[in-house]
């Protein structure tokens, strides 16, 4: 993903055009995927919030029930070993593009998110001192399915990443 947005572009919400370079993004890398013969699910989540509480600690992410059932049908059939983290910075977000791979069944998930950093400061604070990054993706009847990593660092801000 671009840090910025190329000359040009409308003059709209910058968190709006924001996210929607996130998509935009997504839909490219998935392309990419299935030219290689992979199975690829795009993610639209409706919400994306940092949390962090006895339940959940990390980036929840709130998915329509259609696509929530596509996921977690293929988490059944697949092990997701393998993550790339594209994240791009704004004054005032963080977008990431997730894509969960598992290079067995050849099948990534795009998950696209993002995330106030100067409002989730106290629950950066704590998924950097516990040291593992949880994305969940969830329906609103609060099921998930849950992407763990060791790997804080590509899902923070930068000003946080060096010392961890």
């Amino acid at each position: 993903m671009s840090e910025n947005p190329p000359d040009g572009t409308s003059s709209g919400d910058p968190a709006q055009s924001g996210w929607q370079s996130v998509i935009d993004d997504m839909a490219a890398t998935a392309d990419e995927y299935r030219e290689r013969g992979w199975t690829a699910l795009e993610l639209h989540p409706g919400d994306s919030v940092l949390v962090d509480s006895e339940r959940r600690t990390g980036l929840d992410v709130v998915l329509p029930g259609p696509e929530y059932e596509d996921l977690e049908s293929l988490t059944e059939d697949c092990a997701f070993v393998d993550v790339d983290v594209f994240r791009a910075e704004t004054a005032n977000m963080i977008y990431l593009l997730v894509v969960e791979a598992d290079p067995d069944s050849e099948t990534a998930v795009l998950v696209p998110a993002y995330y106030d950093p100067g409002s989730g400061q106290s629950k950066l604070e704590s998924i950097r001192s516990d040291g593992d990054f949880r994305l969940f993706c969830r329906r609103l009847d609060d099921d998930y399915v849950e992407f763990a990593h060791d790997d804080v660092a590509p899902f923070l801000p930068e000003a946080m990443r060096g010392d961890g």
